[in-house]
């Protein structure tokens, strides 16, 4: 049973606000003040312990990324606005922001991976699309990997489960040969960046430690309840993490408008209750999201599992759609490919 006592951390901090576009963008500062605001009026802000922010080392970046991508990033984001490639923007606050939303994914990690508690952590630029050499899709440093890496020097055993609505590319390629590593990835397929196949399951003495669930379009609470049911949390079981770290995306809520699929705030909670009752050392770092009224409401119902007060549904009560073959067929593959 889940001990209730035990802390819940929280990283917010204004420095997140500094990494603005230059013009409209989907990923933007209001995202943050949305969340903020719908947190704060639940009263539960307060409840949680608040993690200090600070810039992650350059020791802590490049255990994930090479020389060239941070001094390229360190030259280019100090130089004003500008942009990476067509999605992804810099401004000039976005390398001290960017260098405190990884630093504040290794204190998260670290934190949880050597004693006890869950926690959320309200992180810009967001990071799963950033690969070892390559900032792209919203993302600059990629925050879940450098966690990750610094648990794992520390000696745990990490687990990295991403439901974002769009494949963390950038994961998947830095961990693909790590046995030591687990990626599970929940996404809507065919969507951006175009990767995530179900048949890649990881490289060298990685093979099997990378599991990509593709699901259709339309894909709702039943459909995600059923591929963690069936796949993510008996993959999680199987491998025995010290600790998981979620890829916190609220993208694929049914109001967001880059994707399409079906989640709702409740199917977020209950994901997040679900994962917890594998392991409660449960580290949630904000991915995508960007229907702002759905995004706050979700992060509410994510926090309130965490905190103890919103439970996962009885599989009766999860109603929807009946499901629809390709997801069926998604489900089935991932199951036969990693011998669930």
């Amino acid at each position: 049973m889940y001990d209730w006592t035990v802390p819940t951390f929280l990283v917010a901090d204004a420095v997140f606000r500094q990494h603005k576009p230059p013009g409209e963008h989907p990923e933007r500062p209001e995202r943050l003040v949305a969340i903020e605001q719908a947190l704060a009026a639940a009263g539960l802000v307060g409840r949680c312990e608040r993690l200090p922010v600070r810039p992650a080392t350059r020791q802590e970046v490049l255990r994930v990324h090479t020389q060239d991508h941070y001094h390229h990033l360190e030259q280019l984001l100090r130089s004003g606005y500008g942009w990476l490639d067509p999605d992804t923007y810099y401004g000039p606050g976005s390398w001290e922001a960017a260098l405190c939303a990884a630093g504040a994914a290794v204190d998260l990690a670290l934190r949880l991976g050597q004693g006890s508690g869950n926690g959320l952590a309200l992180l810009r630029p967001p990071g799963h699309h950033a690969t070892r050499d390559r900032a792209m899709g919203f993302c600059l440093f990629n925050n879940i990997a450098i966690g990750a890496a610094a648990a794992r020097a520390a000696g745990a055993r990490v687990a990295i489960v991403d439901f974002d609505v769009h494949h963390g590319n950038g994961t998947e390629e830095i961990f693909a040969s790590d046995p030591d590593v687990l990626f599970v990835s929940t996404h809507q397929h065919p969507l951006y960046p175009g990767t995530g196949e179900a048949a890649f399951v990881g490289v060298g003495l990685g093979r099997g430690a990378t599991v990509n669930i593709p699901l259709p379009q339309g894909s709702d609470d039943a459909v995600y309840r059923r591929c963690f049911e069936r796949v993510v949390i008996p993959a999680l079981l199987r491998f025995a993490p010290d600790l998981i770290l979620v890829s916190a995306g609220f993208d694929g809520h049914r109001r967001d408008p880059l994707a399409g699929m079906a989640l709702t705030e409740q199917g977020y909670a209950d994901l997040t209750a679900m994962l917890l009752g594998v392991q409660p050392r449960l580290g949630m770092l904000l991915e995508g999201g960007y229907h702002l009224e759905s995004l706050a409401a979700s992060v509410v119902a994510v926090l309130e599992v965490l905190l103890g007060d919103r439970c996962l549904r009885p599989a009766r009560q999860v109603t929807g759609a009946e499901l629809a073959p390709e997801a069926e067929a998604a489900i089935a593959l991932a199951r036969r490919l990693h011998g669930l």
